[in-house]
């Protein structure tokens, strides 16, 4: 479906001005507007991931560590209790 046939039933709500105040979306039609908005959001955050990536020299450049140095912080913080694990 389409955000033009999503949203051709949508009911405003004018004020005195004439102006439109607010918008009456039956409940399908915005959950999918909310499941398309979300959907552009994970777009834009893969986007900006694969621009990063193509600018970091290196896997460190990019935040990432190895398994064994998460392994080893995983292990630390379920010793001091700040993050059960399992």
């Amino acid at each position: 479906m389409t955000i033009s046939e999503t949203l051709k039933d949508v009911k405003f709500v004018v004020g005195a001005d004439g102006q439109p105040t607010a918008a009456l979306v039956d409940i399908s039609a915005w959950q999918h507007v909310v499941d398309l908005l979300e959907e552009a959001e994970d777009q834009g955050l893969l986007r900006a991931y694969l621009t990063r990536r193509r600018a970091a020299h290196s896997p460190e450049a990019l935040g990432l560590i190895s398994w064994e140095q998460a392994e080893a912080e995983l292990d630390a913080r379920e010793e001091r209790g700040d993050a059960p694990v399992g």
